[in-house]
C-alpha cells in the first residue's frame, strides 16, 4: 500500500471534497458515500475515536474543513446508516505541534461508524467496523489486513554530489490549507 494525495484519496471512494487543499472530508456525487481523514494515531487500539474535549478544539472549530466534516457527517448519519469511508493521516513526528502530513492513505476494508456528532462544533465519536459483516462487527486497529506505510525520513549518505544540482528549498505551507505562505508566516486564506 503506497501514500496518495489528498485527492486520489478521496477519489479512491468516489468522493469529492469542496478544496482539495483544505477539506477534511468528502462526499460523493449521490450523496451515499462519504469519506473523512482521520490522524492515525487518534484511533485507540480497540478501533474507537473520540474527539470530544480535544485540547486544540478551539484552534480547529472555526476551520472551514471542521465545517464542511459537520456536514458530511450528517449526510453519513442520515443517508449512510452512519457509515463513512476513512483516510488515515499519518504524521510525521508525533513531537511536532501541530503535526506536519508524512502520508495518507485509503483504508481499504473497514469503515467508521459515527457514534456521536456535536453539529456546532465539529466534535465526534465513532468506532471502525467491517462493512461486509451482518451487524458491522467492530473491528479493532489490529484487524486491519493492510498497515499503514512505513514512513523513513532520509539518510544522507556523506557522499558529496558528483553533478551540480540546484538545491531545493522547502516552501513552507498552511497546515490547514495547505497553500503557500507568504513572507509573514500567516495564511491569507484561513487567516
Amino acid at each position: 500500500m503506497k501514500t496518495t494525495t489528498l485527492a486520489e484519496a478521496f477519489a479512491f471512494f468516489g468522493t469529492f471534497p469542496d478544496n482539495p487543499r483544505w477539506s477534511w472530508s468528502a462526499v460523493s456525487p449521490d450523496l451515499k458515500s462519504v469519506a473523512v481523514t482521520i490522524w492515525e494515531t487518534e484511533v485507540g487500539a480497540d478501533g474507537s475515536i473520540d474527539v470530544f474535549g480535544n485540547p486544540g478544539l478551539a484552534d480547529w472549530t472555526s476551520k472551514p474543513g471542521n465545517r464542511e466534516r459537520i456536514r458530511n457527517l450528517k449526510l453519513a448519519r442520515e443517508n449512510c446508516g452512519g457509515l463513512f469511508h476513512v483516510i488515515w493521516v499519518t504524521a510525521r513526528d508525533l513531537n511536532e505541534n501541530p503535526w506536519t502530513i508524512a502520508g495518507r492513505y485509503p483504508e481499504e476494508h473497514f469503515m467508521m461508524k459515527l457514534v456521536e456528532l456535536d453539529e456546532v462544533t465539529g466534535e465526534f465519536s465513532a468506532v471502525l467496523v467491517d462493512p461486509a459483516s451482518e451487524d458491522h462487527e467492530r473491528r479493532a486497529m489490529a484487524d486491519r489486513p493492510n498497515k499503514p506505510p512505513a514512513h523513513r525520513s532520509p539518510t544522507p549518505s556523506g557522499r558529496r554530489r558528483t553533478t551540480p544540482q540546484k538545491a531545493q528549498r522547502a516552501t513552507p505551507t498552511c497546515l490547514t490549507c495547505f497553500m503557500e505562505l507568504p513572507a509573514t508566516g500567516v495564511c491569507d486564506t484561513c487567516g
